[in-house]
């Protein structure tokens, strides 16, 4: 029997099942959820809560990040716990929101001046990461594909286009235009497999393909927590109705290391190995924190 009541229960599928935000904002959102569920949970069943919290993110696959923060949240409670340490759930929560939260900020650090100089950055999807790095970047053209169907592309921007940033939108049909008229591909990613390969929105991999082809650097923004190191990746598929037909696609796909000449983290500017070995070990000390 669930110890989550239905509404609680149906929330966090709500948020775990956002087709909106990227699995950055996703991670954010069910933290602060349960941030103030858990407050009203007895100590002695927290940690069985968060066994079926971690239960529904695993539901969805594709995203690594939920299942990496809740993952770890669950360790933290019960380390504490088995220590018979007092548990401060929305402490342990804003400490690790922190966290996260910086190795953000640095990693767009990183991003910046790792494209710092390119006068043309191609790009695709909505990434808050990459829309951090671009509107921090001075004197920038960006050219970006619509992502039909579900127009994430003109969502992005538009967003950079209110912030300032010059951006040129092309048809998904024109991506081999867009590539070879930038100086570098850059991307975001939802997750990383543990041999380098970058999981992101479909047309990635075609992107970096046509820029390795024509010897155009490929960048991809990435964090630790993005790794998926408990190796429970899948792919995902949505349905979109158009007229009397219905279209089925992959709205992820993978893209092999080789296409990429850095992965830019928190952890600074790597080839895969280096930056799959420093990921292991620091999702390895973030289960080991102690609070």
């Amino acid at each position: 029997m669930s110890l989550l009541d239905s509404e609680v229960y149906q929330k966090i599928r709500e948020i775990v099942n956002d087709k909106v935000h990227g699995s950055t904002q996703i991670a954010l959102n069910l933290l602060k959820f349960l941030s103030r569920v858990l407050e009203k949970v007895e100590v002695e069943r927290v940690g069985r809560v968060l066994d079926e919290v971690l239960e529904v993110a695993m539901e969805r696959p594709s995203m690594i990040l939920p299942i990496n923060m809740v993952s770890i949240l669950k360790e933290i409670v019960k380390r504490s716990i088995d220590k018979g340490e007092e548990i401060d759930i929305k402490r342990i929560v804003d400490i690790l929101t922190l966290s996260y939260s910086q190795s953000l900020d640095k990693a767009v650090d990183n991003a910046v001046d790792a494209l710092r100089g390119f006068r043309k950055i191609f790009t695709l999807s909505f990434s808050s990461q990459v829309l951090r790095t671009l509107r921090k970047i001075k004197d920038v053209e960006v050219l970006i594909t619509v992502g039909w169907p579900i127009l994430d592309g003109l969502r992005a921007s538009r967003e950079l286009s209110s912030s300032g940033v010059k951006t040129y939108l092309y048809l998904d049909s024109s991506i081999n235009d867009a590539v070879t008229s930038s100086d570098a591909v850059f991307i975001g990613c939802d997750a990383i497999l543990v041999d380098g390969t970058v999981i992101n929105r479909s047309g990635s991999r075609t992107a970096t393909l046509i820029a390795k082809k024509e010897s155009i650097p490929s960048y991809v923004i990435c964090d630790s927590l993005k790794l998926d190191s408990m190796k429970v990746w899948k792919s995902e598929r949505w349905k979109y109705s158009l007229e009397d037909l219905e279209v089925e696609f992959h709205v992820f796909e993978k893209v092999e290391a080789e296409f990429f000449s850095e992965y830019i983290s928190e952890m600074g500017r790597d080839d895969w190995r280096n930056f799959v070995d420093k990921a292991l070990r620091k999702v390895v000390e973030l289960h080991r924190m102690s609070l």
